[in-house]
C-alpha cells in the first residue's frame, strides 16, 4: 500500500528517499527480477522435484530389477534343494529296504552257521594231537597188529584151512 503522506507534514528522510527515487512508492518486491522471484521459485522447487521424481524412479527399476534377479534365483535354488531332497529320501528308502532285505538274509544264514560252527566245535579237538609222540603212537599201532594177530589166531585155531602167515 503506498504510503500517504499528510498536508503539511514532512516525511523523515525524504530528501535522501527522493534522491534514490523511492520515496513513497508503492512497494511490488522483487518481481521484475526473475531470479528473486516466486515462479522463478517455484521452478526451482518444480525441476528438483522433478531430479528427485527421475532419481526415485531409476532407484526404483534397479531395486525391482535386483528383486527379480534374486526371486529367480531363490526360485532356482529352492527348486535344486527340493529336488535334492526327494533324491535323499529316494535313497533312504532304498537304503533301509536293502537293510530289510539284508537283515532277512543275515537271519536266514546265522541258523546254519550256529549249526556248522557246533560242528566244527566237535570237530576240533578230534583234529589235534591228543599229547602223544611219534614213538607212543608207534607202539599204540604195533599193540594193535599184535592184538589183531592174536584174535585172527584164535579165529583160525578153529579152522584148519586157514593159514596164519600174517
Amino acid at each position: 500500500m503506498p504510503r500517504r503522506r499528510q498536508k503539511g507534514v514532512r516525511c523523515r528522510g525524504c530528501e535522501f528517499l527522493r534522491s534514490s527515487g523511492a520515496c513513497h512508492e508503492t512497494y511490488k518486491g522483487q518481481q521484475a527480477e526473475a531470479e528473486y522471484g516466486v515462479l522463478a521459485l517455484l521452478e526451482v522447487v518444480q525441476a528438483d522435484f522433478a531430479n528427485l521424481e527421475a532419481d526415485t524412479k531409476a532407484s526404483e527399476a534397479s531395486s525391482q530389477k535386483e528383486y527379480d534377479q534374486f526371486m529367480i534365483q531363490s526360485k532356482k535354488s529352492q527348486a535344486k534343494k527340493e529336488r535334492k531332497i526327494e533324491m535323499n529320501d529316494s535313497d533312504k528308502a532304498s537304503a533301509e529296504s536293502q537293510l530289510q532285505q539284508d537283515i532277512a538274509d543275515l537271519k536266514a544264514t546265522q541258523d546254519p552257521l550256529i549249526a556248522a560252527e557246533a560242528y566244527h566245535e566237535r570237530l576240533v579237538p578230534q583234529c589235534f594231537d591228543k599229547g602223544m609222540t611219534f614213538d607212543e603212537r608207534t607202539k599204540a599201532r604195533e599193540s594193535e597188529v599184535a592184538s589183531l594177530k592174536e584174535a585172527l589166531a584164535i579165529l583160525n585155531s578153529g579152522d584148519p584151512d586157514i593159514t596164519t602167515s600174517v
